[in-house]
């Protein structure tokens, strides 16, 4: 019986204790940076490092000569007001309404609103 016992437990003082979990598969590390770099050209620690900064980092980047480390691109401007009029070819588009003459306004893109 103790035989049997053996490879699935532990004696102890206090009785007979599980056998400990064994470690995970040690590739799965290297796997998931692969994936990492593969996917988004950043190593698991640049996540990490520019998470941490609220930079962002990147190993491949550094290699090649740039900074490790830049801030976040800025938001683009959002798009300007375009009001377009009914012509003999193409429709003519302003920024401001044109209001001279007997053109039909045909479309209007309205600047956006900010998002707070």
């Amino acid at each position: 019986m103790v035989l049997l016992l053996c490879g699935c437990g532990f004696m102890s003082s206090g009785g007979i204790v599980t056998a400990p979990k064994p470690l995970p598969n040690p590739y799965t590390f290297f796997q998931l940076e692969a994936l990492s770099l593969i996917n988004t050209h950043k190593t698991v620690g640049d996540h990490i490092i520019g998470w941490i900064y609220d930079k962002d980092c990147s190993t491949p980047r550094a290699e090649r000569g740039e900074d490790y480390c830049r801030d976040f691109p800025g938001r683009p401007a959002p798009p300007q007001q375009v009001y377009c009029y009914a012509s003999l070819g193409r429709p003519s588009c302003f920024s401001q309404p044109y209001n001279e003459g007997n053109d039909h306004l045909i479309g209007f893109v309205p600047a956006s609103t900010p998002i707070r």
